[in-house]
């Protein structure tokens, strides 16, 4: 096929040329290569030619700019994550506009600064890191003003406040374009692109980093919403589990309720509520009064089978301090207390069971991993072990104060009303047509009083007794077995002793005598008994039981008719040192009685006197100045030593 003339002439070179996008030089030369006759006709084509030429680069670098968008649009709108979709952006906005680093800095409202969020082609922390005040420098005055801002060379720009130039000038940049990213009418950050050089940026490359700023803030704002909608279900699942959980703790807590309600409509007792509870919550339970003694027992576990063994909480386990802690609190603090048990990663959680105010104990559970429902039910628990307390001390209460009452009848006013007495006694159990041994038990500390009577009561009853308080002693009554033989009261009298010393943690002293059938026998014993107490008293054996027949000499203190003929043995013996002690209130009698329970030792006496040895020889020298000098020796210490016993038991009481 032939080729017409505009083909193949200068017009046809042009058209290849613009097909083949040949850059603008060889256009140039083409101009140069044509003969002189043909440029005035071939410089306007050309230049149309180079127009087209820009126009179409134009085009086809605005038809790759809107893909790349569209791509960054699809790419984001698929990114759930928000920091994944920050990393995007900025990456995206680097690679699109061909720059050394991009970054995006985001709004903080509570500060009221703008910080940087993600950089991408950055070096150096402090830029990272770097925080600007709205209206200072390039980024803080995009995100005041909510336009864009481009500088060719940063340093050299005087639009804006310089604050952060140290940090810009490490990281090497030097030209800077920052857009904002904008939702409705609020600016939420500012994204950025920037090079090492001085070099201007084109309107089109501002157009671009706009519109990508605009994808950016609806994608930020979607995956925004996103993580919302996302933080809401999970707080809704968690809510509806723990509602789940609440729920079926309540379920739990009103079955328990029913369960407890019923054990004490039931008339059952405190060992019930231990296996109940127990049950209930897969654990070991121990209920103890308020001085940690064990009430009930329930589970398997080593420290409830220790504490049922002994019969209190040992003193050395961390259990012991939760339990401490729980109930010393003011009552309006105190609450379960929740520590780790001693081994086997076991968790002891202490419930103290009060009433009124007082604190009458507490409920310990020992299980692994007890919850907030688990704590509920125990202090549930506890209000109701706390009303079969109290129920249990109204009970203790009135038996005190009708055993009281028949004891008050029996052994101050025995003739008033017999046959009355003898029916008032059966009805409590206690037949007055047999023998029995009567027992008067006293602490020095009468505070302790109400605690050795609820621990004689229980201890009466099981021997078929009873107890009570009388003129500010508690007096026990035991049935007799047939006919007693020698020592039974002595065993009984020491036996009460131990248990009711160890009951109140305080020495509890117990007389006792053996008492005929008959209202009489009784009075008469009681009398023997208590002066056997007041004996024992005086010659300091607190915490002992004893008999008359086991005091020897002093069992002559019981004859009402010897005692005027020892009052004058007493001031034959000792008159003077008595009337020395009277008159100037001095310390010989003591001195005596310490000097001889030491066997006579000035030095052990001293010590025991907490006085220098130098001032015992003195009231040694006094002594002996007042009763002559044979008071230490032979038959004349002994009677010194008789005397001064003899004279504290007569004042005792």
């Amino acid at each position: 096929m032939r080729r017409t003339a505009a083909e193949t002439g200068p017009a046809g070179e042009l058209l290849r040329l613009l097909c083949q996008s040949a850059p603008a030089e060889r256009f140039e030369a083409l101009l140069a290569q044509a003969p002189e006759a043909e440029l005035p006709l071939l410089r306007p084509l050309v230049a149309d030619a180079l127009r087209v030429r820009a126009r179409l680069e134009e085009q086809s670098r605005h038809e790759s700019e809107l893909a790349a968008l569209y791509e960054t649009a699809g790419e984001m709108s698929s990114l759930r994550d928000l920091e994944a979709v920050l990393r995007a952006i900025v990456r995206r906005a680097r690679a699109l506009l061909v720059t050394d680093a991009a970054y995006l800095m985001l709004n903080d409202p509570r500060r009221g600064d703008t910080y940087m969020r993600v950089t991408d082609g950055v070096r150096t922390d402090a830029f990272k890191q770097a925080r600007l005040e709205l209206g200072a420098g390039l980024g803080g005055l995009v995100a005041k003003d909510a336009v864009p801002y481009a500088t060719p060379d940063y340093f050299a720009d005087a639009r804006f406040e310089h604050t952060i130039d140290d940090v810009v000038s490490g990281e090497g940049l030097v030209s800077i374009q920052g857009v904002p990213l904008v939702l409705g009418e609020r600016v939420i950050g500012v994204l950025f692109a920037a090079n090492r050089r001085i070099r201007p940026f084109a309107e089109h490359e501002v157009a671009l980093l706009v519109s990508l700023a605009n994808h950016a803030a609806i994608a930020i704002e979607n995956a925004t919403l996103f993580q919302d909608v996302r933080r809401a279900v999970e707080e809704l699942t968690e809510a509806n589990t723990l509602i789940q959980a609440h729920s079926e703790s309540i379920e739990r807590a009103a079955a328990l309720h029913e369960r407890l309600i019923g054990i004490v409509l039931d008339g059952a007792g405190l060992p019930d509520v231990a296996a109940t509870l127990a049950d209930v919550l897969g654990g070991s339970i121990l209920v103890l009064d308020a001085q940690r003694r064990t009430l009930a027992a329930a589970g398997a576990d080593p420290l409830v089978e220790r504490a049922r063994a002994t019969g209190a909480l040992p003193e050395d386990c961390p259990a012991a301090q939760a339990v401490r802690e729980a109930g010393v609190l003011p009552t309006e603090a105190r609450r379960t207390r929740k520590v780790p048990a001693a081994d086997g990663g076991r968790t002891a959680c202490a419930t103290p069971i009060v009433a009124g105010g007082e604190a009458l104990g507490a409920l310990l559970l020992l299980r692994d991993r007890p919850d907030s429902g688990d704590i509920r039910a125990l202090e549930r628990a506890a209000l109701v072990t706390a009303l079969m307390l109290l129920s249990e001390r109204a009970v203790t209460e009135a038996e005190h104060r009708l055993h009281g009452e028949l004891l008050e009848d029996l052994l101050g006013s025995p003739h008033r009303d017999p046959e009355g007495l003898r029916r008032r006694a059966s009805l409590m159990g206690l037949s007055l047509s047999r023998a029995h041994t009567v027992l008067a038990a006293r602490s020095r500390d009468s505070r302790h009083r109400r605690r050795i009577a609820d621990a004689a009561a229980p201890y009466a009853a099981r021997a078929g007794g009873l107890a009570g308080e009388y003129r500010g002693d508690v007096v026990v009554l035991l049935p007799g077995e047939g006919e007693r033989g020698a020592g039974d009261a002595a065993a009984l009298a020491g036996a009460l002793a131990a248990h009711l010393s160890q009951a109140a943690e305080v020495p509890v002293t117990v007389g006792a005598a053996d008492a005929a059938p008959g209202t009489e026998a009784v009075v008469e014993a009681h009398r023997d008994a208590t002066r056997c107490l007041d004996v024992l008293l005086a010659l300091q054996r607190d915490g002992e039981g004893a008999t008359p027949g086991e005091l020897g000499v002093y069992g002559l203190l019981f004859h009402q008719t010897g005692r005027d003929e020892l009052h004058r043995f007493v001031r034959r013996t000792l008159g003077p040192v008595l009337d020395y002690d009277e008159r100037r209130g001095g310390e010989l009698v003591r001195t005596l009685l310490t000097y001889f329970a030491h066997d006579t030792s000035l030095t052990r006496t001293a010590t025991a006197l907490y006085i220098h040895i130098n001032t015992l020889y003195q009231r040694i020298d006094r002594i002996t100045a007042l009763l002559g000098p044979q008071w230490k020796h032979s038959d004349q210490a002994l009677q010194v030593h008789l005397a001064l016993k003899v004279h504290a038991v007569l004042g005792a009481r």
